[in-house]
């Protein structure tokens, strides 16, 4: 029986390799479990280049004020240094940027004691007491520049919680932290803002130093995971063809929440079991059926997506 992938919610069932940032999605979760498909199988060609943000942490290229693509694109060009509170990217694993694969590794230079504060940067309700105000041009300049690195130093938008950043010299130049000297901003062209500081939390402003090292271009990284982890889909019966051919040409082939599984599905299901889901070449494959792969079929290569609920391939068929 040929089925097609009608249902949306079978897109939240499966494993989400998203800007560079792999989460393990699945079938967890009563209203997931509740609306999970009990197969699903979709099969798209790929090129080797294009392999590599399939599975690793991924940097996508600049537009327009990406900092983090920046930040990247500095440390390519001799290395680096940048301040935060965190490692703005991880070291030691393999991540994709454009067309190579890259390792990072950084040091902690120096450690700035710095206070985080919640504030709103609100809609005014009512009036503006002109006593309690402050025109936006006159603030200090450590104030504007944290307005401006949250976008919101033209007053558009307003009505929003975020946090401030301030090293404990910043805060002395500070008038609207710790204890905010006004409750009220305007902008030049009339906007008004109430400022609320809600709370304050002790922090460190790190100064890392980035360094890093090409593992492979990307077209040779996507070589070395197909020649590893590529198995082949030869000699099916009709039936385990014509649901491989049915994922290829009409989008997923999907087996409802509701339906079980054909034997033809379940033995073509037996023939992942064993193989090495693709992955980091850095990493550890997962053990489970349920994943990422990639498939030779009739001489193209794929980059397969096969979810499958447990208790309906418990066990296997010959067939």
């Amino acid at each position: 029986m040929r089925r097609r992938a009608l249902l949306a919610t079978a897109a939240t069932s499966l494993p989400a390799v998203i800007a560079g940032c792999t989460s393990p999605g699945g079938l967890g979760g009563s209203n997931a479990a509740a609306e999970a498909p009990t197969a699903r199988l979709e099969l798209t060609t790929i090129a080797d280049a294009k392999l590599p943000t399939k599975v690793l942490y991924t940097v996508r290229p600049a537009e327009g004020n990406d900092e983090t693509a920046q930040l990247f694109d500095r440390i390519l060009d001799g290395g680096t240094t940048t301040k935060a509170t965190r490692p703005p990217l991880p070291e030691q694993q393999h991540i994709a940027y454009q067309d190579g694969v890259y390792e990072l590794a950084y040091e902690v230079i120096e450690e700035t004691p710095a206070t985080r504060y919640s504030v709103k940067v609100d809609i005014v309700t009512g009036s503006v007491t002109e006593a309690e105000a402050i025109q936006f041009a006159d603030l200090p300049e450590v104030d504007q520049e944290e307005f401006a690195a949250h976008g919101l130093a033209d007053g558009d938008p307003v009505g929003i919680g975020t946090t401030f950043l301030y090293t404990d010299a910043e805060r002395e130049q500070s008038v609207l932290v710790p204890e905010s000297e006004y409750s009220y901003i305007i902008w030049d062209d009339g906007t008004e803002a109430e400022w609320v500081v809600d709370d304050a939390y002790d922090t460190t402003l790190n100064t890392y130093r980035y360094t890093a090292d090409q593992v492979a271009p990307a077209a040779e990284y996507g070589q070395q995971m197909r020649e590893r982890f590529t198995f082949e889909l030869a000699d099916l019966p009709d039936a385990q063809r014509e649901i491989v051919e049915t994922a290829i040409t009409d989008g997923p082939y999907v087996v409802g929440p509701d339906e079980t599984p054909s034997d033809a599905l379940v033995a073509l299901a037996d023939r992942f079991r064993g193989h090495e889901q693709a992955h980091g070449l850095d990493e550890e494959g997962e053990g489970d059926l349920s994943g990422t792969y990639l498939v030779r079929y009739q001489g193209d290569v794929y980059w397969t997506t096969f979810v499958v609920q447990h208790n309906a391939f418990q066990t296997t068929s010959a067939s």
